[in-house]
């Protein structure tokens, strides 16, 4: 356990990158939009999806975190599981800590109206919906579900180089092309977007976490054959 707590320390030495910028690119992007909206004024509500630049850096967080840390913590004698399961104790914090925050800010942009202007910034609208500890456990999801996602791309990068990336964006580009053209061919998407209008909060927060199953199984195996 000393030895997982401290790959999650060694992590978390980087308070820059794992703390602080994320804030810090978040509040910039909602002063930005705040000096937008004191600019044209209104009195509608405006949803502006800027909090997605917070969720764009955990995916980016994700995918850095292995190439900036793994060789060296193996060198220091650490083993690959406990890296692995150091590493997802620092990812489940991160974005626990990160979905009450959320919480918190959407909490005081409802009380103060918006900021004063109408804006929701925090809150989206029907991922944002129900409950305090709903909305906290679907971001912490979400937020998860990013980072492994981009830990399980590096994890390719690791295990089979960069062929290996380039090899897996192309069978990713084939399967999304046919997937296209065979919607498009049997004029599917109509019954498409039914099914997605369907599917409630809670059920993608459901898939989302069956998939940070697969990414993690998926990434500890490649990480435990990976060359240092």
């Amino acid at each position: 356990m000393n030895r997982i707590a401290s790959v999650t320390k060694m992590h978390l030495r980087d308070k820059l990158s794992w703390i602080y910028m994320p804030w810090i690119i978040l509040l910039l992007n909602l002063i930005i939009h705040l000096t937008i909206r004191f600019s044209i004024g209104g009195k509608d509500g405006m949803y502006t999806g800027g909090i997605t630049s917070l969720y764009v850096y955990m995916l980016v967080i994700g995918m850095v975190a292995l190439p900036q840390t793994f060789v060296f913590a193996l060198g220091m004698g650490v083993r690959r599981k406990d890296y692995f399961a150091g590493t997802v104790m620092n990812f489940a914090l991160i974005s626990l800590s990160t979905s009450i925050l959320i919480l918190l800010f959407s909490l005081l942009e409802g009380w103060s109206g918006g900021w004063g202007v109408g804006l929701h910034f925090f809150r989206m609208p029907y991922w944002g919906d129900g409950t305090a500890i709903g909305q906290v456990t679907r971001n912490f999801v979400l937020l998860l579900h990013l980072f492994f996602l981009g830990f399980a791309i590096s994890s390719v990068q690791r295990r089979y180089g960069w062929f290996g990336i380039i090899v897996f964006s192309g069978i990713i580009s084939v399967v999304v092309s046919v997937l296209v053209i065979s919607l498009n061919y049997y004029q599917w998407w109509g019954i498409l977007f039914q099914w997605i209008a369907g599917i409630t909060v809670s059920e993608w927060a459901g898939w989302l976490f069956a998939l940070i199953v697969v990414y993690a199984l998926a990434s500890y195996a490649m990480l435990r054959k990976a060359t240092v």
